[in-house]
């Protein structure tokens, strides 16, 4: 279940957990950004930093976010 594929399968894979899907990918995502969430003071432990990446995709603010930045680099 957490083998990539191509770019455009794993761009699928990308925007399918950002609007919600779950599973152990979603989980990887969520281990792999809590550090970077510790490191930049948000949160002061992994768990924090996992349950605030987790709203973030919850909420819909991960996907408006790669949506905005996909705006401004003009990439479809």
């Amino acid at each position: 279940d957490l083998i990539g594929g191509t770019p455009d399968q794993n761009g699928r894979i990308l925007l399918d957990i950002l609007g919600g899907q779950k599973g152990p990918r979603r989980d990887v995502v969520l281990l792999n950004a809590a550090p970077a969430i510790v490191a930049a003071g948000k949160t002061r432990t992994l768990q924090d930093g996992i349950h605030v990446a987790a709203e973030s995709i919850d909420s819909g603010a991960a996907l408006e976010k790669l949506n905005r930045l996909r705006a401004m680099t003009h990439r479809p």
